[in-house]
């Protein structure tokens, strides 16, 4: 190469990278940008629809599985009448620094972590640019994880999934226990509930090591452990006497199953603690659920 022609491809290699440089500043602008403007409102009014299992199985549908028609109905609905689907960090954000929500903001969750939440509900989440938080059950993930041949109508997300789900800038993973899920666990325990008479300091150690287990594998998958953790079966202690192992372990909220509307305020963290869903069963009026809440 003659010496004029390497300066010549030099200087356009300059042009080049500056001209990215510059791309990828004015890219990331508007981001900045909207992250300062202040939400006036001192409350906000926040649905949360808690999903199941998604199927295209007419004769799986039952009170937590429903069609990926059913699905699509509800996003379409939703995108129709001026909702938006928000993460759990703009929650945290409007919570802890006043950042600006959607004016009528409403959150999707996903409760086990089913298969089909990768294979059908996902797909649906892309079409329509909508966010969800896909609470995972660690030891599940775990078996199909090393699992060749999954029976599509019973499994669970692997963990290379959920790297995926939490990659696609969409999803947000939360954490549903590694093993506690069981509708009668040991010492007859329901879900992650504390049991009756059981010291503040033997739950404490229950829910350390399993939740903080299957936090430290979230991590792994996503490169940051869950904000959220899901009740199993909505069983939790109703004085609050759990949030603060909780937040020791990271969290920053948590879902339950009471069918009601929730009020986030601004600069109280604990609103998003104990947060209410409605369960969206195939027979679920979801204008009618939203409409009246308005």
């Amino acid at each position: 190469m003659k010496k004029a022609d390497y300066i010549l491809f030099v200087f356009l290699l300059i042009l080049a990278i500056t001209g990215l440089a510059i791309h990828m500043k004015l890219q990331t602008q508007p981001v900045a940008a909207a992250s300062q403007i202040q939400d006036s409102r001192d409350t906000v009014a926040l649905p949360i629809l808690m999903y199941h299992g998604i199927t295209d199985d007419k004769s799986r549908v039952s009170e937590y599985f429903i069609l990926d028609d059913t699905l699509e109905a509800d996003l379409k609905w939703l995108k129709d009448n001026g909702y938006t689907t928000v993460s759990m960090g703009q929650l945290l954000a409007y919570v802890e620094d006043g950042a600006k929500l959607p004016e009528k903001p409403v959150l999707l969750t996903f409760d086990d972590g089913f298969c089909n939440n990768y294979t059908l509900a996902f797909p649906l989440l892309q079409k329509y640019h909508a966010h969800a938080v896909i609470s995972i059950i660690g030891a599940e993930s775990d078996i199909s994880s090393n699992t060749i041949y999954r029976d599509s109508n019973h499994c669970n997300v692997s963990w290379g999934e959920v790297s995926l789900l939490s990659g696609s800038g969409l999803v947000e993973i939360g954490n549903h226990t590694y093993d506690l899920h069981k509708t009668k666990g040991k010492g007859g325990r329901v879900g992650a509930d504390k049991l009756k008479g059981e010291s503040m300091e033997a739950y404490g150690q229950v829910l350390t090591d399993d939740l903080g287990k299957n936090q430290s594998m979230i991590e792994t998958a996503t490169g940051h452990p869950a904000l959220v953790f899901a009740w199993p079966f909505g069983a939790y202690p109703t004085d609050g006497s759990a949030n603060q192992i909780l937040k020791d372990l990271g969290f920053r909220a948590s879902l339950t199953s009471y069918q009601k509307m929730n009020q986030i305020e601004k600069g109280n963290p604990d609103s998003l603690f104990s947060l209410k869903r409605f369960l969206r069963t195939p027979d679920f009026d979801l204008a009618a659920k939203l409409t009246e809440t308005e």
